[in-house]
């Protein structure tokens, strides 16, 4: 299997992964919701919205992680790189602020698995060459 076609696969995989984290996270709207209401404070109504706009971040991160997956261009190295830095980033908020929790390891996983296909797409993906490695 060529770097190009393993890259392919993980980005394939990374926006499988952002989309199915983003879908999941919603679903726990329901509980956030109720939570919420319970919050003496004006923040109350802005917790939903903030656990919202978390999963649609992860949502549109996968879809432009798949449209680098589809159709690969010089800078795409660069964005899969960007990419990562939101679940590595939420991931490390999880570890500081609510300790280890499950989802932390799936972000983690997602960040890396970006990087990884970040640095398998070969130079003729990336660069626009025609040498093959």
């Amino acid at each position: 299997m060529t770097r190009q076609r393993s890259a392919s696969i993980l980005m394939g995989l990374a926006a499988l992964g952002f989309l199915g984290t983003a879908a999941v996270h919603t679903t726990g709207y329901g509980t956030v919701l109720r939570l919420a209401a319970e919050v003496p404070s004006d923040l109350g109504p802005a917790i939903p919205a903030l656990w919202l706009v978390f999963s649609l971040d992860l949502a549109v991160i996968g879809l432009i992680v798949a449209v680098v997956a589809w159709r690969p261009q010089p800078i795409g190295r660069w964005v899969l790189v960007i990419a990562s830095l939101s679940p590595l980033g939420a991931a490390g908020l999880q570890l500081r602020f609510i300790g280890f929790v499950p989802p932390t390891a799936l972000l983690l996983g997602i960040g890396v698995l970006t990087l990884v296909a970040a640095a398998l797409l070969t130079s003729q993906a990336t660069d626009g060459a025609s040498a093959p490695h």
